[in-house]
């Protein structure tokens, strides 16, 4: 798993150390052990674990320099793309939040197998945690793989943005169709279109576009609305 990690990574110019193969080795057996009992990951082959998850989840750091930024991880699910993220930028600091306590949980027992020690936990919605002074507002980035429309991740992910920082999602070929999708929702929340970073997952037919979403001024107070209407009524 170690060297096809790594030769995986080669090839997106990016480099993992021994002790970065080391933590990511016990964070897939973890992922995979705990996987039995609950439901974290439809991917458990390990060659897809490993581009899926982990070369997915770090291929920011090929466009973005996230050294010494506060990130937020919205939706992290069984901690990505936030665990693989801290593994590999140590100097940076992460809050890792999911709505279900028992992801949270495995996430917390990843970090103490893994030792590592620059990532914070949060149970809770975005809806709630959006309207929370100690996290509104905090942060250099968000970012989120969470599988949901555009106009609905902008209204969870961007409260957590600082003024003049920005939203990274995850997101596939279809991104244009949902940007036009996103005009209203890029006007009330005072964001405009950054950077679109695209790759494609080394040995697979897997084509990503990471997009930047740059937060130009502050969310009026009633964003993010309360729990379930940002789903079923997008901006």
């Amino acid at each position: 798993m170690k060297e096809y990690l790594k030769q995986s990574a080669d090839k997106l110019s990016i480099k993992i150390t021994e002790k970065q193969l080391n933590q990511f080795e016990i964070f897939y057996h973890m992922l995979i052990e705990t996987n039995r009992t609950l439901n974290l990951t439809a991917i458990t082959e390990m060659h897809e674990v490993v581009l899926k998850h982990f070369i997915d989840s770090i291929s920011v750091v090929k466009f973005i320099n996230l050294s010494g930024k506060k990130i937020i991880d919205v939706g992290t699910g069984a901690g990505f793309p936030g665990i693989p993220l801290a593994i590999l930028v140590p100097d940076a600091n992460f809050v890792l939040m999911d709505s279900l306590q028992k992801r949270i949980h495995f996430i917390e027992n990843v970090l103490r197998e893994c030792q590592i020690l620059n990532v914070k936990t949060i149970h809770g919605r975005a809806e709630d945690i959006g309207q929370n002074l100690d996290y509104r507002e905090k942060f250099d980035y968000c970012v989120s793989r969470a599988v949901a429309a555009l106009p609905v991740l902008l209204e969870l992910c961007t409260p957590m943005v600082r003024v003049g920082g920005s939203f990274i999602s995850y997101k596939s070929e279809l991104l244009e169709e949902e940007l036009q999708q996103s005009k209203n929702a890029l006007s009330i929340l005072h964001c405009k279109v950054g950077e679109q970073y695209h790759y494609s997952i080394p040995d697979r037919d897997f084509y990503r576009v990471l997009a930047e979403f740059k937060k130009e001024g502050k969310l009026q107070k009633k964003y993010p609305r309360q729990a379930g209407k940002p789903k079923k009524n997008p901006l």
